[in-house]
């Protein structure tokens, strides 16, 4: 009875020993299937983190052109209102008449001749009125009379030219923003030239007649700019002497110069 109570134990153990290793070969299976899976999770999770990184990187470059391209329109805008252009697609013609001052001066030489015409009518009148007198007045007299009457013609000559040229100035500093002062202490006329947007009133730019050779006159396209000390400024800190070391254009200098005042003394929203 003995070796049997063995026998059934012994069998009964196998068993046991039997369903353990059953139980651990499932166990190890489904261990070796949970470290697969992880396996393929954690790959999973670095190619989400790689595709995260380079949709990052990618945003972040997209960032920095629309910034760039942000700075460079605002640029391209600055520079367009004050004048600039690509010199290698763009073709700048300079006109040796000025437009504006041909009109003034063909306006003057009209005044000029109706003032002429003036004169000789009232030379006319007071031709026909002295031959029809019957009076006729003693020489000196009508010497007199006539010297009277030509030095008041002379001083209203003069007061209606001094008015005109006082409206042209106006209209010049109106038009331009550029108030003008002719000095004709020497054969070299010069011009001192004041903006109504300087940041001090003593702030002036200075520009002399070209030297030119006698008969030459006509052939001037441009003046010299004279140093002062708002030249000296605009030497240093500004872009706009570019267009007249450059392009050799003064009227597009003194156009630079003016929107530059501008936008110091304006602010632009």
């Amino acid at each position: 009875p003995t070796s049997q109570g063995l026998r059934l134990s012994l069998d009964s153990a196998r068993e046991r020993v039997d369903i353990l290793t059953q139980q651990n070969n499932t166990a190890t299976e489904e261990l070796e299937s949970s470290r697969s899976e992880i396996e393929k999770l954690k790959a999973e999770h670095e190619r989400v983190l790689e595709k995260f990184s380079k949709l990052r990187d990618a945003l972040y470059k997209e960032r920095e052109k629309a910034a760039e391209a942000e700075d460079r329109a605002c640029q391209a805008e600055t520079l367009a209102g004050k004048g600039s252009f690509n010199s290698e697609t763009t073709r700048v013609l300079h006109l040796q008449e000025n437009p504006m001052m041909a009109a003034v001066r063909e306006k003057y030489e009209m005044e000029i001749r109706a003032l002429k015409e003036a004169i000789e009518e009232m030379k006319a009148e007071s031709s026909a009125k002295g031959s029809t007198s019957t009076k006729t007045p003693p020489s000196g007299k009508k010497d007199t009379i006539s010297s009277l009457d030509a030095q008041k013609l002379h001083q209203r000559l003069k007061q209606s030219f001094k008015e005109q040229i006082a409206m042209f100035r106006e209209g010049v500093y109106l038009l331009t923003g550029y108030k003008v002062d002719m000095f004709v202490d020497s054969d070299r006329p010069r011009y001192k030239v004041r903006s109504m947007f300087s940041e001090q009133e003593d702030d002036h730019l200075m520009f002399v007649w070209p030297k030119t050779k006698p008969g030459e006159d006509e052939g001037v396209t441009s003046l010299d700019m004279l140093d002062t000390e708002l030249a000296q400024q605009l030497s240093k800190t500004s872009s706009s002497i570019q267009y007249i070391t450059k392009f050799k254009s003064l009227p597009a200098f003194m156009s630079s110069v003016t929107l530059e005042l501008f936008e110091k003394q304006t602010f632009m929203g």
